[in-house]
């Protein structure tokens, strides 16, 4: 199995490398892999050094910010995979999360596969999107509830979250990629639910809870504004409302 890590990350150089310790540790935890770790500086000031992050990071570099679509199709293409994980900078995966949805993806076969993230106070920052009829529209489903108390299942989705987003290298070139139209959010429910016009599955991995402390690169007011609009001309009543949207 070949796997390819990507981390689009500007500045937070100390949380980037803790970030990149526990990927590195969750992919020792994984037989028979052979796997790199792609950094892309999307314009920090001053920029990364490689030597700085770790042995056997690949670097690649923006000398300005671009989207996180344009990114990690960089990334992709500087290391092709037969799986990539995308994964964000305060993100510190769980070795046991990994192998969680490695077995998901071997089981229901090619598709995408994200991950339970959990903040700080162990409360779920994402375990599955659902859709809205409403204005709203896609939104993380249990939000804000302690872990504790939320089912594990796999459950299927029509879409996850791209903090930590693990799918087959095959059908990420079918589908282009993530698409560089957005620029800044909203372009991981897109690739996800194109995949679902494929017949792909989506699917979340939950036995595990991995620590993601959310928006920390970028805490701007209405920063998905642009890219919400764009997805709402793309979608608008062209997902499946789910049954239950009261979370």
């Amino acid at each position: 199995m070949d796997l390819t890590v990507v981390i689009p990350s500007v500045g937070l150089a100390a949380l980037l490398r803790t970030c990149i310790a526990h990927a590195q540790s969750a992919l020792a935890s994984v037989n028979e892999m052979t796997s790199a770790v792609v950094v892309v500086d999307n314009g920090s000031d001053p920029p990364y050094r490689a030597a700085a992050l770790g042995s056997g990071i690949a670097l690649v570099r923006f000398d300005l910010p671009r989207s996180f679509a344009k990114a990690c199709n960089e990334a992709a293409r500087h290391r092709p995979a037969a799986r990539y994980l995308f994964l964000n900078n305060d993100v510190l995966l769980e070795p046991g999360t990994l192998i969680d949805m490695l077995s998901l993806l071997d089981n229901y076969g090619p598709g995408i596969c994200g991950a339970r993230l959990v903040l700080a106070d162990d409360t779920v920052q994402h375990c599955g999107v659902r859709f809205d009829g409403g204005p709203r529209g896609p939104f993380h489903i249990h939000h804000g509830r302690p872990s504790s108390i939320v089912p594990r299942s796999p459950v299927r989705f029509q879409a996850v979250t791209g903090a930590a987003m693990l799918i087959d290298g095959a059908a990420f070139d079918r589908l282009g990629g993530f698409d560089e139209a957005y620029p800044f959010g909203y372009e991981d429910i897109d690739l996800c639910l194109r995949a679902g016009q494929l017949g792909m599955p989506v699917l979340c991995a939950q036995a595990h809870d991995t620590l993601h402390f959310e928006s920390t690169s970028n805490r701007k007011p209405n920063r998905h504004a642009a890219s919400r609009r764009l997805f709402f001309e793309r979608w608008q009543g062209r997902f499946t409302i789910d049954g239950d949207t009261s979370q």
